[in-house]
């Protein structure tokens, strides 16, 4: 149980602070969606080719670190908010708590927990 919110859970309190402090960084991730965008757009080619089009991905450069607790990467077409198994596996060797996926499409953020196997979104943003 929380002291400050009684009904709430201490992991779901925590999970609260995470998703906060990643909205906070939402500029950052629209600079990395805006790259990708412009990449796809100056790859028209790309635009039915999904494997094609990681070469447009783009990755945060702290998803590398180990100070943070997530990863962060785009993906191109915008229409695949989860993760591939490829990026669940990425985070699991990074040892990450968070796997933030940008959707340049949609100008969003979708965010996914350690805690299910990163199987169920649990912030879009």
């Amino acid at each position: 149980m929380s002291l400050e919110f009684p009904h709430v859970s201490p992991v779901m309190w925590q999970k609260r602070q995470s998703i906060k402090k990643f909205k906070k960084q939402k500029p950052m991730f629209k600079q990395l969606m805006d790259m990708t965008a412009k990449c796809m757009k100056e790859h028209p080619e790309l635009a039915n080719d999904v494997h094609g089009a990681i070469q447009c991905e783009v990755i945060h450069p702290e998803t590398m670190s180990k100070f943070t607790d997530y990863t962060f990467h785009t993906h191109p077409h915008g229409d695949i908010d989860y993760p591939s198994d490829k990026d669940i596996e990425t985070t699991k060797t990074l040892n990450k708590e968070w796997l933030l996926i940008g959707l340049p499409t949609r100008n969003k953020v979708v965010a996914y927990n350690a805690k299910d196997g990163f199987k169920h979104k649990v912030a879009e943003f």
